[in-house]
Order: structure tokens, then sequence, then C-alpha cells
């Protein structure tokens, strides 16, 4: 019988063999879904639920719920892997980069305030992309360094005069066509009289945190962050049992790499910023 893969938060990286879910979906094959709402599937029906880059987004008790729901979903022996930016790795590389600006080590102190904005501006940023945003256009000499943390996927952030669309590792980029219908629906649903009407009716400062409000539930500010202790304490809360760190290429899931969710073709991780752990449902 085949195995029954969800893939959740699921953004561009799918895999046809699996369910795949993402609160926006801007590429097909890919269910409408938000995680307030559960996971759409019944107990005990699922061989493996796999999230990459979601729990963060979440704050710490929709997360728990979250963990909650993949347990509930999961058959006995079922896995849930989960990938998260590891906030123990971030600490680890910011305090190696101070050394290296005590050191004079050449662009360290450009290493240093990029770890700063990871730290901080994914929490803190109050327009799309932030400043870790601004800092990748601004053609930065520490280029091999951000590479090094972020994985290939930032180079067209990093390339002057690129028309190539931003990373996703900052920015979820919609196909035109998608966005052409986005219009076109609000423009139907009067949208925009509404937002004239809204500017008209509030005072500048009440319409400014109205705007706000709308970015920090547009579901790009992470929400809070896990270490690999942090992280096995949740999944053993919830009840899962063999918590595992793993790698992009290493899994108690079958034939892990072929599906290409956290490695390229070539073997490289999507996301080299990651922690990679894996957990079991008692039979």
């Amino acid at each position: 019988m085949k195995s029954v893969c969800i893939n959740l938060g699921c953004g561009s990286r799918i895999h046809p063999g699996w369910r795949n879910l993402d609160v926006n979906p801007y590429v097909g094959g890919v269910e409408s879904w938000k995680a307030s709402e559960g996971i759409p599937a019944p107990s005990q029906s699922v061989d493996v639920v796999y999230h990459s880059h979601l729990l963060e987004h979440l704050q710490q008790e929709e997360g728990e719920d979250l963990i909650q729901e993949c347990f509930r979903v999961l058959k006995p022996g079922g896995i849930l892997r989960i990938v998260v930016p590891d906030l123990e790795r971030i600490c680890r590389d910011y305090l190696s980069t101070l050394k290296e600006v005590e050191q004079g080590t050449e662009h360290a102190h450009l290493n240093a305030h990029w770890m700063r904005l990871e730290l901080f501006d994914q929490m803190t940023r109050n327009v799309s992309g932030g400043k870790m945003l601004q800092f990748l256009k601004s053609n930065p000499d520490n280029r091999e360094f951000l590479i090094k943390r972020c994985g290939k996927e930032i180079i067209p952030s990093l390339t002057p005069n690129s028309t190539k669309p931003h990373s996703a590792y900052l920015l979820q980029t919609i196909p035109l066509h998608l966005k052409f219908k986005q219009l076109l629906k609000n423009f139907l649903n009067l949208s925009w009289h509404k937002e004239k009407l809204l500017k008209a009716l509030l005072s500048d400062s009440d319409y400014e945190a109205l705007k706000y409000g709308r970015f920090t539930q547009s579901g790009e500010l992470h929400k809070h962050m896990y270490d690999r202790v942090s992280l096995v304490e949740l999944l053993k809360k919830v009840g899962f049992i063999k918590c595992s760190t793993q790698s992009h290429l290493s899994s108690f899931i079958t034939d892990w790499k072929e599906f290409h969710l956290d490695n390229t073709e070539s073997g490289e991780p999507r996301k080299p910023d990651s922690l990679y752990l894996e957990a079991v449902k008692p039979k």
C-alpha cells in the first residue's frame, strides 16, 4: 500500500506523490490550508508529516496545537519530520562573528551585522523582506558567508539589477497571472474603495496601526524560535518517541533524499541554517 505523506506549509517546494498544503497556494498541486484549522486528514491515517520553516511562524501555543494535530493524524509508527531555523546555531555563529571582529577578520563586521538581522529582523520587521532584504540588495561584500548561511536560494537577491524574483527565504513570489487574478478579485470586491474609506475615516496613526496589524498576521514574521532541546521537549510533551536530530539527507523516512524537499538534486541543503528533527508516534 502506498504511504500517505503530507507536506505542510509547502510554498513552492512540493512533491507530486505527497499531499502539499499551504496558506497561500501559488503553484499547481497545492491545497489551500491554514494551521489554525487543523490538518485535513482522519486520525491515524497518515504515514509521514513534514513541515519546513513553518513552526517558527506560529505563536508557541499555536505551534504546540500543530504538533498535537500531527500526532493525531499519524498512524502508530508514523514519522514527523520538522525543519526550523536553528536558534542554537544562529547564536553560535553570532558569537563566532564577534570573535572574528576582535581578530580583524575580513568582512567580520558585515557577518556580525547579518547574524543580528537573523536574530531580530525576522521577528520585528514591519515591511515585507525587512532589513534582511535591504542588506542583500545592497550588494554586500560578504556574499560567500551569506550563501553559506542561507543557501543558494538567496543568490538572485545578491545579484545587482537581477530580474529574477527574490528568494523565498525572505519573500514568497506569486506568479504574475495569479497576481492579476488577485487584483481583479480585489477590484470586484471593491477592496480599493474600502481601503480609501478606511483611510478617510481613521487617523494617520490608526491607519498605520491597521496596516501593521495586517502585516503581523500575514504569516511572514517569526513568532517563536527553537533549538534541539526545546523542540525535543515539545515533541515528548505531545507523546512522540525516538526524537532524533537528522541532516538534510538523513531520515527515518524511506528514500528521503529522493523527494528533494530538504536537498537539491546535487545533494546540497536547501536551507543550511536549519535544525532537522524527527520523531515517531508510538505503536
